[in-house]
């Protein structure tokens, strides 16, 4: 459950996404692969698309072999005023930003192919807790949001067994459910689903890591959530790969940032672990701000030869990488599926078939190719 970001404010959001499968040094995308026209009024399907406000490249895997195109808004025309409600799981890192991003660029595209102005525009709310760990917070602002009656609700769940009850009271008042990042268990109430493969992505990390390591020795794994389905998906992958392919590598632990049973800070529990098990080559982190914590710890003469592998691409991990304190990251497209899911909630509103789930995709980065061309798509800030 884990696979496959320029920077979003100073290259000018260049997306194209690759699918890495994991063993090669980029993540390739299948050539020659034809995709079908649903409907002769619909979007034609094409591997790449400028919006034309911002001349953006958006490209999502080929393999996928989707019935439609998610990187164009063509052909869409929504009613005057739509209300897209889009509820993630925060607003502050620099992760959700990008998220924000692209769907504001597919909110303007939506615009422009109406010809909507002022009071007429579709607009979209996001709206997110302050903490990324609270999930009752987040059913409240659900609760909110369905109040307003929008057209579709966007949905990041932070608790993949949360939001039950909410999604049964949008179906009950037609409001279509689209799922991006992270899932919930009640499959059969959601429209659709786009997000990174994640099992494979934490896959790809476990590759990358005990590659490094001489495929020998005890690694770390520093989560922040338990309950959220992509953090999940991300732990499993790496555990199931680590256990399958690398036998002599073995996994000590894994903290969760959101443990209820131990009040001590995430550093406080990661140098303990460190100090008990000395022998420790490496440690994964399963995203940006657990990234930036596992940063501080080996920013130390005792830890400086610990090996890191992150997940996603802010500046800190780009500098720590170029200077060669995280070994590599798995990068997500952020921006690709923050547009992914708007286009798929607005052919939702208009009854028109999706696909059940998009995958956004993921690569590989790290010091040999963070500074090629092609790659800078899968960076931000």
């Amino acid at each position: 459950m884990g696979k496959k970001c320029l920077s979003l404010l100073l290259a000018g959001l260049l997306l194209a996404v690759t699918m890495g499968c994991g063993k090669d040094d980029s993540a390739k995308l299948n050539e020659g692969e034809e995709q079908t026209e649903e409907k002769d009024s619909e979007p034609e399907v094409t591997k790449e698309n400028e919006t034309e406000d911002t001349g953006v490249e958006i490209e999502l895997p080929d393999e996928q072999k989707l019935k439609t195109d998610y990187t164009t808004v063509k052909g869409l025309e929504l009613t005057a005023a739509s209300h897209i409600a889009v509820v993630v799981k925060g607003k502050k890192s620099n992760y959700w930003k990008a998220v924000q991003t692209g769907m504001q660029q597919a909110i303007d595209d939506l615009n422009e192919e109406a010809g909507f102005v002022d009071d007429d525009k579709i607009y979209m709310t996001f709206e997110a807790p302050e903490d990324e760990s609270d999930a009752e917070g987040q059913i409240n602002i659900v609760d909110a949001v369905l109040a307003e009656n929008p057209q579709v609700l966007c949905l990041a769940a932070i608790d993949m067994g949360s939001c039950e009850a909410q999604l049964e009271t949008a179906e009950e008042n037609g409001i279509p459910v689209i799922i991006l990042d992270s899932g919930v268990m009640t499959d059969e109430l959601v429209y659709t689903v786009c997000k990174t493969d994640n099992r494979e992505a934490g896959a790809e990390a476990a590759r990358r890591l005990c590659q490094r390591i001489n495929e020998s020795g005890e690694v770390l794994i520093v989560a922040s959530q338990h309950k959220g389905e992509s953090i999940s998906e991300r732990v499993q992958g790496f555990l199931s790969e680590a256990q399958d392919s690398h036998s002599s590598v073995v996994v000590m632990d894994v903290i969760y940032a959101d443990d209820a049973d131990d009040d001590r800070s995430v550093k406080d529990r990661v140098l303990s672990v460190l100090e008990e098990r000395p022998d420790i080559k490496g440690i994964f982190a399963t995203d940006e701000t657990m990234a930036s914590e596992v940063l501080d710890i080996l920013d130390t003469e005792e830890n400086a030869d610990i090996l890191m592998v992150g997940f996603d691409s802010g500046s800190r991990q780009q500098e720590a990488i170029r200077n060669g304190k995280e070994y590599g990251t798995v990068c997500q497209n952020p921006f690709g599926m923050g547009y992914a899911t708007i286009t798929s909630a607005a052919r939702a509103i208009l009854g028109l078939e999706n696909d059940k789930v998009i995958d956004a995709g993921y690569q590989w980065i790290d010091s040999s190719n963070i500074d090629q061309e092609e790659n800078q798509k899968f960076l931000y800030e």
